[in-house]
């Protein structure tokens, strides 16, 4: 039972990406590839990356969760997820598979710059 939520995860991952590689390449399309901000930022594997932090801010916007992460250098990353358990003050590992220099959400009515598109799990406590 205690693999359930990472294998929900996993699956809802496995989906996203299945979509956004069927959709770039014509075969599912619901809208044009460049109101997707997915197919427009997707990273490279070999440009994708993982962020450990804590979560300083959480911005709930329908079924996307904004989230900033302060790593332990100090820097702090925008991350757009799909909904998360991680609360304020939680340690995170974010698995980032797109980017977006410059990101304005309509829901939030905010800009974001850059904004991390990610895959978010608890991580091991960091030091602060």
């Amino acid at each position: 039972m205690s693999h359930l939520p990472r294998m929900r995860r996993t699956l809802l991952i496995l989906s996203m990406l299945s979509l956004l590689a069927l959709g770039g390449a014509g075969w599912v399309q619901t809208r044009s590839l460049g109101d997707n901000p997915l197919s427009r930022h997707a990273l490279a594997p070999s440009d994708q990356m993982r962020l450990t932090g804590f979560v300083e801010e959480r911005l709930p916007a329908g079924s996307y969760l904004y989230l900033r992460v302060r790593t332990p250098d100090g820097s702090r990353h925008w991350v757009a997820t799909l909904s998360t358990a991680a609360s304020r003050e939680s340690a995170v590992q974010v698995q980032v598979f797109a980017r977006a220099d410059d990101f304005h959400s309509r829901r939030l009515g905010r800009d974001f710059s850059p904004l991390l598109f990610g895959s978010v799990q608890a991580a091991p406590s960091a030091s602060r």
